[in-house]
């Protein structure tokens, strides 16, 4: 996978990244990879690594508002995966087939997330069974609740929380191993509270090291992640693809059951085991890539369409 440099310049008390055409801000945060970012007359604030970043779009570029340095910049960048030739990439996949075509032109600048693993394994431990204005709700509940005040300066002017001003990091894994289940029920968690304490007492002990599963193959790095509780095929993979950069990842829920069985199987039933197979063999190393345009064109295009096919 090819990269570019990106340009920053800082104009008029903000700074511009450049040079990343395609990106489109809105269709990252809003297709399902994340849960903390708050948007208000176009600027999305949320909160990465414990720190507070404040961003718009401006034609093709990136603007970070508020207090930035050059720390922020990295962040920013890493975040977004500004520093990927997302052009070739979205070139190699409109090469594959028609109905990737259609997904890609839809929604081009559609970028994967580097995210935090901790963070993306807990929220995506909530997203068993859950809605995802729920999932939002219980992963800043357990972020006020849990994890530490954010300075205000690093907050800019606006807050992600409902207006606040108040900011908050996600917790440590030591910090929620030492959580009562009944409290993070409280916060949202519902029967998922038990499997979120229990992957944070192993994460906290040392007995799965996150970080660590980059150096191990797809297989045995999936298979690592679904020794957690509460972790099957579908969670291990969004962690994987979100934050991991495993990008043969091929996450399979009922939206992808849909729109696959829709372009690829001619409507019929299929296990997600088939499914699966198919991916990595139409799509390959990019299989994390085509999974997130189809999931978000068959959201955003053939709900209706496709409702049915599960």
């Amino acid at each position: 996978m090819s990269s570019v440099r990106p340009k920053v310049e800082s104009r008029g008390g903000r700074v511009v990244i450049s040079g990343i055409s395609p990106f489109d801000l809105k269709n990252t945060l809003e297709s399902g990879q994340a849960f903390r970012w708050r948007t208000e007359d176009g600027v999305f604030t949320g909160v990465v690594r414990g720190r507070v970043i404040r961003a718009k779009q401006d034609g093709e570029s990136l603007v970070l508002l508020g207090s930035v340095d050059d720390g922020l910049v990295h962040a920013a960048v890493r975040y977004f995966s500004l520093d990927v030739d997302h052009a070739s990439i979205e070139r190699q996949l409109t090469e594959k087939d028609h109905a990737l075509r259609c997904a890609v032109m839809s929604f081009p600048g559609l970028r994967l997330l580097r995210q935090d693993p901790w963070e993306c394994l807990v929220s995506f431990i909530l997203s068993a069974r859950n809605a995802i204005p729920l999932i939002r709700r219980a992963v800043e509940q357990i972020a006020r609740t849990y994890g530490d005040s954010i300075a205000q300066g690093d907050a800019g002017a606006s807050g992600a929380n409902g207006g606040e001003g108040l900011h908050y990091s996600f917790p440590t894994p030591g910090q929620l191993a030492s959580a009562d289940v009944l409290d993070l029920v409280r916060c949202g968690a519902g029967f998922r509270s038990q499997y979120v304490k229990a992957a944070a007492e192993r994460v906290a002990c040392g007995d799965i090291d996150l970080g660590s599963l980059r150096g191990l193959c797809y297989e045995a790095a999936k298979e690592s992640l679904m020794t957690l509780r509460g972790v099957g095929e579908k969670i291990a993979d969004c962690v994987l693809l979100f934050s991991l950069g495993f990008y043969e990842a091929f996450p399979i829920d009922v939206w992808m059951t849909r729109v696959m069985r829709y372009f690829y199987f001619g409507g019929s039933k299929v296990s997600a085991a088939t499914i699966a197979q198919f991916a990595q063999e139409r799509f390959g190393d990019l299989a994390g890539y085509a999974q997130q345009y189809l999931f978000h064109y068959a959201r955003n295009r053939l709900a209706d369409e496709i409702r049915g096919l599960e």
